[in-house]
């Protein structure tokens, strides 16, 4: 009979996926935060150009203001409150724009909500679950 600990099979429970390991990475860095500002930003000729558009310039200038300060919250490494607070504004983008951009039918305003949804996530994930062995990622 075989020892289940000298079995090759056997996975130690410990070790992530690459996904989850990939996603650890991820936030931990101030790109997904900085990179939707970005994004924000850039939507703000359009936003001006365009009465009905949503979102609307002050919502641009506003959000993109607060997911930067976020992104440097966590490049100056304090990645929980980092991850928490830019979690946090790209959900309140969601509940402020998300209805807005999937019932308007532009295809620019989407991509920004699934770049809030992608960033609540990552974020929202490091917050919640911080990994505890951050160093040997």
């Amino acid at each position: 009979m075989a020892n289940a600990e000298n079995d090759d099979s056997t996975i130690p429970s410990n070790t992530k996926s690459d996904l989850s390991q990939t996603l650890s990475r991820i936030a931990i860095t101030s790109l997904p935060a900085w990179g939707f500002s970005a994004a924000l930003l850039a939507t703000l000729p359009r936003a001006r150009s365009v009465s009905n558009y949503f979102p609307r310039p002050g919502s641009c200038v506003g959000f993109a203001a607060a997911l930067g300060l976020g992104g440097y919250v966590v490049y100056d490494q304090d990645i929980i409150n980092g991850a928490g607070f830019s979690s946090a504004w790209s959900t309140i983008y969601l509940i402020v724009n998300g209805k807005r951009a999937v019932t308007q039918l532009r295809p620019w305003p989407v991509v920004l909500s699934l770049f809030a949804l992608g960033n609540a996530g990552i974020y929202g994930r490091e917050f919640f679950f911080p990994d505890i062995n951050r160093t040997k990622i």
